[in-house]
C-alpha cells in the first residue's frame, strides 16, 4: 500500500475512479463534461503539493475502503493524469465529499471513521453549514428564519409555513420579509432546488416536494435586496461571499445574478465579481466579523455568504466549508485567485504534516 501525505477524495457521482478505462477517460474529470476544467484545478493542487514536497493522490468517493484509504488514485507527473492501480493511504485528507443521499454520505463517514484521520475541514464547522437549518439554529440572530419541512403531508406543509411566519412576525425587522417564501434543499448547493412560492403555498409547496422525494427542504421567507446593494452605482441583485482562511478574511466576490432571477450562484448564470476589502460594505464586514467570533475555528477554511435587504440590512443567507478552488479558463482574475487560495490551502496542509 501506498503511503501519502494527503489524499484529496471527490464526489464519485462527478470524478471518475482510477479504475475507468483508458479508452473511456484518461482524466479524473471528462473532458466532454461541464466539469472538465476541474482537471486544471486538482493538477494544480497536487503539483503545489509535489512542490512543497507532500507525496498527494485524488481519489473518488466510491474508491474509498476504510478510514484514510482508497483502492485506487490519480496522480500527476509532467502536467498529465497518470492513473495509479495500488491502495493508498493518508492521514490527512482534503475532501469534497457532499453527503447528500445515503451512499455519499456513507462513504465520507468511512473515510473518516478513525481518529487518527484528519481532515482539512473542521468537522463541527462541516456539520453546521452543511445543514442550512442547522445554521439557522447556531447563527439566529445573523441568518433567515427558517424552518423545517418535515414530510409532504399537508397538515405538516401547514405548520410549518404557520411557524415560518411567525418567526417573521417576531424577527427584529418583519417588514424585511413579504408573503412569498423560498423553498430550499436543506442540504443543498449551487442554487439548485431553489423555489420561489407566491400563491397557492400549501398545493405548490406540496407538489414540488412529490416531485423531488429525495430532497430534504426547509422554509425561509423571501427578502427583496435587488436594491440593497449598488455595484459601480447600479442597484443589482447580489450576494456578498467572504472567504475566511486562518482566522482572516482572505478573499471576497460578488456574485451578480442574471436577469429576473434572485439566485446569484455562478450554477445558474451568476456572475462572479473580485472585490477588495475597501470595495465592501464596512456594515458586511462587521456581521461577517462577529459571526467569524461567533464559529471561532481559527485555522478553519470557510466561506460566508450575504445579502443586503432593500431596507439597507444585512443578512447572512449561508455558510460554506469548502469553496471552490476550481476557475473560468477565461478569466485571468478567477484564474489568480483560485490558484491563490489552492495554494494557501496547500500550505494549510502542508504545516499540519510537518507539525
Amino acid at each position: 500500500m501506498d503511503k501519502l501525505d494527503v489524499l484529496v477524495v471527490y464526489n464519485a457521482s462527478v470524478a471518475q475512479s482510477a479504475t475507468i478505462s483508458d479508452h473511456l477517460s484518461l482524466h479524473p474529470f471528462l473532458l466532454a463534461s461541464s466539469k472538465a476544467n476541474y482537471n486544471l484545478s486538482y493538477s494544480y493542487f497536487l503539483a503545489h503539493c509535489d512542490q512543497l514536497g507532500l507525496s498527494a493522490g485524488f481519489t473518488t468517493s466510491s474508491d474509498i475502503t476504510g478510514p484514510g484509504t482508497c483502492q485506487t488514485y490519480w496522480t500527476t507527473q509532467e502536467n498529465s493524469w497518470v492513473k495509479v492501480n495500488q491502495p493508498a493511504h493518508a492521514h490527512h485528507i482534503f475532501d469534497k465529499i457532499s453527503p447528500n443521499n445515503q451512499v455519499r454520505s456513507t462513504e465520507r463517514s468511512l473515510l473518516l471513521s478513525d481518529s487518527t484521520i484528519i481532515p482539512f475541514n473542521d468537522r463541527a464547522l462541516f456539520t453546521t453549514f452543511h445543514d442550512k437549518l442547522l445554521t439557522y439554529q447556531q447563527l439566529p440572530e445573523y441568518a433567515l428564519p427558517t424552518v423545517e419541512l418535515a414530510n409532504s403531508r399537508l397538515s405538516t406543509i401547514r405548520s410549518s409555513l404557520a411557524s415560518l411566519r411567525l418567526l417573521c412576525a417576531t424577527h427584529r425587522f418583519p417588514s424585511d420579509f413579504g408573503t412569498s417564501v423560498i423553498l430550499k434543499d436543506r442540504f443543498g448547493a449551487g442554487g439548485n432546488y431553489v423555489f420561489k412560492i407566491t400563491r397557492s403555498f400549501v398545493p405548490q409547496i406540496r407538489q414540488l416536494m412529490c416531485h423531488n422525494p429525495h430532497i430534504h427542504f426547509i422554509l425561509q421567507p423571501y427578502l427583496a435586496f435587488d436594491l440593497g446593494y449598488a455595484y459601480r452605482g447600479t442597484p443589482t441583485t447580489a450576494d456578498i461571499r467572504l472567504i475566511f482562511h486562518r482566522n482572516r478574511l482572505f478573499q471576497a466576490y460578488l456574485r451578480l445574478a442574471k436577469a429576473n432571477d434572485f439566485r446569484c450562484n455562478q450554477h445558474q448564470g451568476g456572475k462572479l465579481i473580485y472585490v477588495t476589502k475597501k470595495d465592501l460594505p464596512p456594515a458586511v464586514i462587521k456581521v461577517a466579523q462577529k459571526i467569524r467570533q461567533k464559529i471561532n475555528k481559527p485555522h478553519a477554511l470557510y466561506a460566508l455568504d450575504f445579502v443586503i435587504s432593500n431596507s439597507g440590512r444585512i443578512y447572512f443567507l449561508e455558510g460554506n466549508i469548502g469553496p471552490g478552488i476550481t476557475w473560468d479558463t477565461a478569466d485571468l482574475v478567477d484564474t489568480k485567485k483560485a490558484q491563490q487560495l489552492i495554494r494557501s490551502i496547500v500550505r494549510s496542509i502542508a504545516s499540519r504534516v510537518n507539525a
